[in-house]
């Protein structure tokens, strides 16, 4: 009995001894910093910092004028952010979009500007054009275009005139056909049978009707080609001028009268006076005031650039092709009044101003009328002065 209590003595203590080794083990072979669990040590549980950056909130296109319904704020770790990007939206309202921006797109310096330059990404007249409109040009004259009054933002209507004409409807040519002769068949020696020719006429088809004193039937025909039945109406009431003539291009060489000004100017001096020793003394001051007026003047404007719909693009458009004569009407700045006009012929000229129609009288005023013709005054000519 008293052998066995020692043996369980021992090997109580033997157990314990173990434990003991095992813990003392342990507690050396754990991270000085950390837990025994493993948990996070004390560098990790450290909170990072964040900064804020600017992001697009909806995708914006290029040349759009950014506000602050269209950009967003999140918070990144301090070490994510480029020295480039955003941090504040103020730093990006009411700036133009560079390039198109994608929903979720960081911002940085480069991607906004106070105003953009051509480059290959686009051109500046299209930052112009409000969305869902598009921009188109066409024909203009000092008359149609409003003596050159017009200037980019200005608003105008389009007026257009047609010449109607008759025309035959399976031929689609204008009215009166022309006669042909038709010969019948014949025979020849041979006894072959020809077929029938057809002999094309210029004479026009008319008509026949019988002379009310005579009694015999008469065929008359048109005296001249057939006369176009006019109407003009106005087709777009509302029409933005972007440009009035041809756009300057970014790589545009230097003008004709320019180049020559730049020679005349590097000319010796010598040279210089020897040229104008040459003209008459009372010439030569005109001709210095004609070199200032070659080097300012510039080719009046033959074409003038519309912001339209673009139904109102492909109007224009077959207008131009068809050859239409069209003329634009300024409107008053800052109307935005809704207007009208009823489309314009003789009749109604003639009905609404009250115009009255002369009778036939059995006598007139020589010289024979044909056609109005203004009168030539004096001051009208035009007067070339010496070269």
């Amino acid at each position: 009995m008293k052998i066995g209590r020692i043996l369980i003595l021992l090997a109580l203590i033997l157990v314990l001894g173990v434990g003991a080794a095992f813990l003392w083990l342990r507690k050396q072979s754990a991270p000085s910093g950390g837990e025994a669990g493993g948990g996070p040590s004390a560098a990790e549980q450290a909170p990072q910092d964040m900064l804020s950056v600017v992001i697009a909130a909806q995708p914006i296109r290029r040349g759009t004028r950014i506000t602050d319904d269209l950009l967003a704020v999140v918070d990144l770790p301090t070490d994510r952010v480029i020295a480039t990007q955003l941090t504040d939206p103020k730093q990006a309202i009411g700036k133009l979009a560079v390039r198109d921006l994608a929903q979720g797109m960081f911002l940085t310096q480069a991607d906004v500007a106070e105003k953009l330059a051509v480059s290959s990404e686009g051109s500046l007249a299209s930052l112009q054009i409000p969305p869902g409109y598009v921009a188109i040009s066409i024909p203009m004259s000092r008359l149609s275009g409003v003596a050159y009054g017009l200037r980019p933002g200005d608003h105008v209507a389009v007026l257009a005139s047609f010449p109607f004409v008759d025309v035959d409807q399976e031929y689609q040519s204008v009215l009166p056909n022309k006669v042909a002769v038709v010969s019948p068949p014949q025979l020849t020696e041979n006894g072959q049978t020809l077929t029938a020719g057809v002999t094309s006429g210029d004479a026009p088809v008319g008509r026949s009707l019988t002379d009310d004193e005579l009694g015999l039937p008469l065929y008359v025909v048109p005296s001249e080609a057939q006369r176009a039945r006019l109407v003009s109406q106005m087709l777009i009431k509302d029409a933005v001028v972007l440009y009035v003539g041809t756009f300057p291009l970014a790589d545009q060489e230097m003008k004709p009268s320019q180049q020559a000004n730049e020679t005349q100017e590097n000319a010796p001096e010598g040279q210089q006076q020897q040229q104008q020793q040459q003209q008459p003394p009372q010439y030569q001051e005109q001709s210095q005031q004609q070199q200032q007026a070659v080097s300012t003047a510039q080719a009046p404007p033959d074409i003038v650039t519309l912001v339209v719909s673009p139904q109102e693009a492909v109007t224009l458009k077959y207008l131009v092709d068809r050859q239409v004569a069209m003329t634009l009407a300024l409107r008053a700045g800052g109307d935005s009044t809704e207007i009208s006009a009823d489309a314009v012929t003789l009749s109604y000229v003639l009905d609404t101003y009250g115009v009255v129609v002369p009778a036939k009288l059995p006598y007139d005023i020589n010289p024979a009328l044909e056609k109005v013709i203004p009168p030539t005054l004096q001051n009208d000519t035009i007067v070339t002065p010496p070269q």
